[in-house]
Formats: structure tokens, sequence, C-alpha cells
């Protein structure tokens, strides 16, 4: 018998620029970028994606969501939002810039940002921005 492996066993996600139809666990996403060299994820485009976490979501700059399920709020979107305390940088969160998003679903994910994002996206979904 073998030892089992120390390694999560997720097959690599290639470097886009599109994903479409997959499973992407942002962990994966954000470490495959970080190992790469880079800090965010940028310039890519997900097209009916199902997008998971736990993790949190920072769109950074240029980042649209097109007909997107944001994921399970509890009846209240706000649920889905967290609001950073510091006005410079929020550590921990998977950051994302100039990317798009059509028809992707969100699974335990998330959503931090400016106050500007914060209340639009509550503003576009149609819950009470504060």
């Amino acid at each position: 018998m073998t030892d089992p492996s120390p390694y999560m066993p997720w097959r690599p996600l290639g470097d886009g620029p599109t994903y479409e139809r997959e499973q992407i666990w942002l962990p994966q996403l954000a470490a495959q970028a970080i190992s790469s060299g880079n800090p965010l994820i940028d310039g890519k485009t997900f097209i009916d994606c199902r997008i998971e976490g736990p993790a949190v979501l920072l769109p950074v700059d240029g980042c649209d969501f097109d007909a997107c399920d944001m994921g399970y709020a509890g009846g209240d979107l706000r649920n889905l939002l967290l609001r950073p305390v510091g006005p410079q940088k929020v550590i921990g969160a998977i950051a994302f810039r100039n990317c798009t998003f059509r028809r992707c679903v969100f699974v335990a994910v998330g959503f931090t940002g400016s106050p500007a994002f914060t209340d639009n996206f509550l503003t576009v979904l149609g819950g009470k921005a504060s």
C-alpha cells in the first residue's frame, strides 16, 4: 500500500486567458497565479464557470459581472459582502483586475472592495446599499 499524496489532486487550470465551462477552485487559481509571479488574477474571462471557495474575491479594477449567480446569501445580499477596515489594502482576499465573468455561478465566495464597489454590488442585485 502506498502512502497518500500530501498534495491536492487538482488538475492544473492552465493560463487562460479564457476559461469556459470550467469548475474553478479560487484558492487553486490564486496559488497558480502567485507561483507564476502574479500577485493577482489579471485579464481573464470566465464564461459559464462554477467558481468555488471558500474564498473572498476582490475586484481591484476593470471587472465585469454579467448575468452571474453570486451565490447563496441566506436571504440578505449583504451576507455576501465584507467591507475592508483599512483604507489601502485587503490581506487574504484574491484580487482580480480586468476580468470578465459571464453567466458564472459562485459557490461559497464572498466579495470585498471599496465602498463604491460594495454599494454598487447591492444596488445592481436589488439589495439596499448602506
